[in-house]
């Protein structure tokens, strides 16, 4: 446990160490505060944040990996990564402690739209169990882009592939959903089963539920899930280094 939280600790102050995680944190904080005030923040509106939590899981497929895009990859590129190897830190604790500061760095960047919050309190009769879900379901969607983000970045010392990989699959997912071509010439059977596997696979969907306030345990089996499946994925990448 101290090993995963050695390099946890590592990894988030390596955030707020470079210029990267203060860009990161500004245009998210920026964009999120520029939608709340056009599109939410108005006379006539209502009082709830489901148009922020939309518009975040737009952005987090684009944010998301920038957070994790150097974590393996930069250890890979410098050589870093044969040391930790040989330490006493096994490859689980790596690819956890990374994830662990990932997903808290995210965190901390989600706290400060509080003040949206305390916006729609002040103007408004806001409900409180709706936002408290909206946020969770928001969390973890988030995890599940970094853990796919970690996954992506063992695989290559390049972190722009990391990042253009993790970016890319994730458009691929969310354009199939709304109708994968050619699917017209697979039998009507084959094109609902694939239909109905792409919306289950659809984190966007199922964030829509938290965001109306509606605490679905299916769609909390469905993150962590994913999650412990990409987690296990990074850690098995990231092993087999040690056998070559």
């Amino acid at each position: 446990m101290r090993p995963l939280l050695a390099i946890a600790g590592r990894e988030l102050r390596a955030y707020f160490l470079s210029p990267g995680g203060y860009v990161v944190a500004s245009l998210f904080l920026g964009a999120n505060g520029l939608f709340f005030a056009r599109y939410v923040f108005r006379q006539g509106e209502v009082a709830s944040l489901r148009p922020v939590f939309a518009f975040s899981m737009v952005v987090f497929v684009l944010l998301c990996p920038a957070i994790t895009m150097r974590m393996i990859s930069e250890e890979l590129r410098h050589g870093t990564i044969e040391m930790l190897m040989t330490s006493p830190v096994s490859a689980a604790e790596i690819i956890l402690g990374k994830f662990a500061a990932a997903v808290g760095f995210l965190v901390l960047l989600v706290l400060p739209t509080g003040v949206f919050v305390l916006a729609l309190e002040l103007y408004g009769r806001p409900d409180y169990g709706e936002l408290f879900c909206g946020y969770l379901g928001l969390i973890l969607a988030g995890s599940v882009y970094l853990a796919s983000g970690i996954l992506a970045s063992t695989l290559t010392s390049n972190q722009v592939i990391a990042y253009l990989v993790t970016v890319f699959c994730w458009i691929l997912l969310l354009l199939a959903v709304k109708g994968l071509p050619g699917s017209e010439i697979l039998p009507s059977a084959s094109r609902e089963s694939l239909s109905d596997l792409l919306v289950a696979l659809d984190p966007d969907l199922r964030v829509r539920d938290f965001a109306i306030g509606l605490f679905d345990s299916a769609n909390v089996v469905y993150f962590s899930t994913a999650v412990v499946f990409l987690l296990i994925a990074s850690i098995t990448s990231l092993g087999m280094r040690r056998l070559r």
